[in-house]
C-alpha cells in the first residue's frame, strides 16, 4: 500500500530520502535499474531529482503513468473520477472528480487536453449520451492550449516594461487610470521597503559585532582543556540534512574541527556570506582553515545565488576521503591486468567543491540543467543552515535541544553506505575491457584527477534557469 498520495509525495513533508528508501525497498531490480535508483542512497540522492523520485513513486504505486497496449504513456491532462468503493449491494455513490496530471509525455506523442465528465456505470457499459468529448472538441481544446502557451512564452521573452505596457494598454481607460494610481502607491511602498532593508542590514551588522565576543568565549571553552570533544561534529550530525551528508569516514576528520565562523561582510556591493571552518593540526590535510563563500546577485532584490566558491583541500598522501580506490581489469593486446583507480565517493568534504556552472554559450540539456539546479539548491541550503541555525545556536544543536521533534528522521541507515570499499572489484569486466582497449599503458591516465582548483563556478545564468537558482534564506 502506498504510504503517501501523489500530492503528499511531491510536497516538502516527504523528503527525497524517504521516497528513495520506499522505492528501493519495494521496487523490483528491473524497476530500479529503469529509473537509475540502484546504488548507495547518498549517491543516488545527489544525481536524481525530487521530480524524478515522485514520478517513479507514482508509477510504482499505480497512480502516475497509464500505458496503452503498446506501452506508450498517455499524454496531456485529464479530469477523471476516482474508483468508487461499493460492495455491490447498493448503488455506487456519485463520483467525485479529481485532477490528475501525468508525470511524463511519451516521445513523439502530442500533448492533449481532455475532459472526462462521465464515469462508466457498474458493469462497464458505456453511459448514455457519450463519454469523452468528440474529436473536434479535443482539437479545439488542444489549439486553445497551444495558443495560451505561445502567448505565455511571448510574454516571458518581453522585458518587464514591455509586459507592463502591453497589460495596461489592454485595459479600459477608466481602469487604466486606477492602475496607474496603484503604481504610484507601489513606488512609495517600495521606497519604504528599501529603507527598511538598509536599516535592517545595518542592525544585523551592529548585533553581529555584539555577538562576536560571545562566540569567541564559546570557542575558548570548547577548545580548553579538557574542553568539549567532538563539539562541532555533534552539532552538525544532530541536524537531519547535514547529518545525512556526513559519512563514517568523515567523522574522524571532523573531530579536529575547532570552530565555525560566519561573516556577511564581503566588501561593498558584494552581497553574500562566507563560512570558515577552523581545524586543528590533523593527520588528514594541511589546511588550517577551509572556507565556503556564497556570492549573491547584487542586481536581484531576492537572495539569488550567483556562484559559490570552495577551498582546495591539501590532502596528505593516502588520506583523501573524497575518493575511494577500486580495482578494475584492463585488457590490452590480449593481456588482462588489474589496475587501481580512484573514484569520487560521498563525503561531507565535497561541500568545499561546489558544482561548476557552465558558461552561457555552453549547451546543456534539460535533464543536466535540472540536476545542476538541484545540486546548487542543495549546496546553498546547506550553507544557509550552517549560517542561520548551527553557528548562532551551536550548543543547542550539540545537546539536541534545537532538534525539531516533528521532523522525520530515518534511523534505519543502510550500513552498506559505510562499508570500506577500498578493495572493491568491478564485476563488469566486459564493459571495462571495451572502454580500456584503446587506453594508453601509462597508469597515470587511469586515475581520476582530484586536484582541480575549486571556485570555478560561473554565474547561474548559464543554465537557462535563472529563476530556479533563487532561494530565500
Amino acid at each position: 500500500m502506498a504510504p503517501w498520495t501523489a500530492a503528499e509525495a511531491a510536497s516538502d513533508a516527504v523528503s527525497k530520502k524517504m521516497l528513495l528508501t520506499h522505492l528501493q525497498e519495494n521496487g523490483s531490480v528491473e524497476f530500479l535499474e529503469q529509473h537509475k535508483l540502484n546504488g548507495q542512497a547518498n549517491a543516488v540522492l545527489k544525481r536524481v531529482t525530487k521530480d524524478a523520485l515522485v514520478s517513479a513513486y507514482t508509477e510504482l504505486a499505480g497512480m502516475g503513468k497509464s500505458a496503452d497496449a503498446s506501452g506508450s504513456t498517455t499524454a496531456g491532462f485529464k479530469f477523471s473520477p476516482p474508483d468508487s468503493a461499493t460492495d455491490g449491494s447498493s448503488p455506487a455513490p456519485a463520483p467525485t472528480f479529481t485532477f490528475n496530471a501525468p508525470s511524463t509525455v511519451a516521445a513523439g506523442s502530442t500533448a492533449s487536453f481532455s475532459f472526462n465528465f462521465d464515469a462508466p456505470p457498474a458493469g462497464g457499459d458505456k453511459p448514455a449520451g457519450g463519454g469523452n468529448m468528440d474529436t473536434g472538441a479535443e482539437e479545439g481544446a488542444e489549439n486553445a492550449m497551444q495558443q495560451l502557451i505561445a502567448k505565455r512564452m511571448a510574454q516571458l521573452n518581453m522585458s518587464a516594461k514591455q509586459r507592463r505596457d502591453e497589460s495596461v494598454s489592454a485595459l479600459p481607460a477608466a481602469t487604466r487610470g486606477k492602475v496607474e494610481e496603484l503604481e504610484k502607491l507601489q513606488e512609495k511602498t517600495d521606497e519604504l521597503q528599501k529603507e527598511f532593508d538598509e536599516k535592517l542590514a545595518a542592525l544585523r551588522q551592529e548585533y553581529d559585532k555584539k555577538k562576536a565576543p560571545l562566540f569567541k568565549q564559546r570557542s575558548e571553552i570548547v577548545n580548553s582543556s579538557p574542553g568539549v570533544p567532538n563539539f562541532w561534529l555533534q552539532c552538525l550530525m544532530n541536524h537531519m540534512m547535514l547529518g545525512e551528508e556526513i559519512q563514517k569516514a568523515d567523522e574522524p576528520v571532523l573531530a579536529y574541527l575547532k570552530d565555525i565562523k560566519c561573516s556577511s561582510s564581503l566588501g561593498p556591493g558584494k552581497p553574500g556570506f562566507q563560512l570558515a571552518f577552523i581545524f586543528g593540526p590533523n593527520p588528514f590535510f594541511e589546511n588550517d582553515i577551509l572556507t565556503k563563500t556564497y556570492l549573491l546577485d547584487p542586481t536581484d532584490d531576492d537572495d539569488c545565488l550567483q556562484r559559490s566558491l570552495g577551498t582546495e583541500i591539501k590532502w596528505k598522501d593516502g588520506k583523501d576521503i573524497t575518493v575511494r580506490v577500486v580495482e578494475k581489469k584492463q585488457k590490452k593486446k590480449g593481456k588482462v591486468r588489474t589496475i587501481k583507480v580512484e573514484e569520487p565517493t560521498d563525503s561531507f568534504f565535497n561541500f568545499f567543491d561546489p558544482p561548476d556552472v557552465p558558461d552561457e554559450e555552453e549547451d546543456i540539456d534539460e535533464e543536466e540543467a535540472e540536476q545542476l539546479h538541484d545540486q546548487l539548491e542543495n549546496d546553498y541550503e546547506m550553507g544557509c543552515i550552517i549560517k542561520d541555525k548551527i553557528v548562532p545556536r551551536a550548543v543547542a544543536w550539540f545537546t539536541g535541544a534545537a532538534v525539531d521533534p516533528d521532523e522525520d528522521y530515518d534511523e534505519d541507515e543502510d550500513e552498506d553506505d559505510y562499508e570500506d570499499e577500498d578493495d572493491d572489484v568491478d564485476d563488469s569486466d566486459d564493459e571495462d575491457e571495451d572502454e580500456d582497449d584503446d587506453e594508453d599503458e601509462d597508469d597515470d591516465e587511469d586515475h581520476v584527477d582530484t586536484s582541480r582548483p575549486k571556485g570555478k563556478s560561473k554565474t547561474a545564468g548559464g543554465t537557462g534557469q535563472e529563476g530556479q537558482e533563487c532561494k530565500q534564506q
